[in-house]
């Protein structure tokens, strides 16, 4: 029979912990957490949004670097996320939806935070309304909706669709049904 050394048994024994623990961890965070029974997500829906400058105000003259702070409502379209390409909307794209949003800027410039609530209607679907803190990069709570959306609760996220920045953003909406109140 041969002898095996202390020193071996614990490297071999350590390896195997380190191994174990990695693909576990890894594993548990590529399942998510979710209340048991529930999905992890119902559905995904992901749309652009092209803000009308035109028709959003504040009450405070935005400076040349960027938003301006105060009390602000911004309006615009929503469009189909394959229908925009680099922040051009396609000629032959066709609007799906309205999105509103009121709310009090701070922190102005370039990379602006907003505290407020938004509605989002679906032409011929409902209406999805968020409510929260975020920037032009972010996410925000799904506290509603009507439609299609009733009693639906969430998180959508923000994203700059062309580098730079700018008020054209790609929204993803994480859609849980039957959460009213989360």
């Amino acid at each position: 029979m041969e002898r095996v050394s202390r020193r071996r048994l614990l490297a071999a024994g350590s390896s195997a912990a380190l191994a174990s623990a990695v693909i576990g961890s890894g594993v548990a965070a590529a399942q998510g957490t979710r209340p048991p029974g529930q999905p992890l997500t119902d559905w995904i829906e992901r749309y652009v949004l092209v803000t009308d400058l035109a028709n959003s105000k504040s009450a405070r003259p935005a400076p040349a670097s960027g938003s301006p702070t105060g009390p602000a409502y911004f309006t615009g379209s929503l469009f189909k996320d394959s229908d925009v390409s680099g922040g051009a909307v396609g000629s032959s794209a066709n609007s799906v939806g309205r999105f509103r949003l009121a709310g009090w800027v701070y922190g102005g410039g370039a990379a602006p935070q907003i505290v407020g609530v938004a509605s989002f209607d679906l032409a011929g679907r409902g209406k999805i309304t968020l409510t929260g803190a975020s920037g032009p990069v972010g996410s925000l709570a799904v506290s509603g909706g009507t439609g299609d959306f009733a009693g639906v609760g969430g998180e959508a996220r923000l994203a700059n669709l062309a580098p730079g920045g700018g008020l054209t953003l790609i929204i993803e909406f994480n859609l849980l049904g039957g959460t009213p109140g989360r």
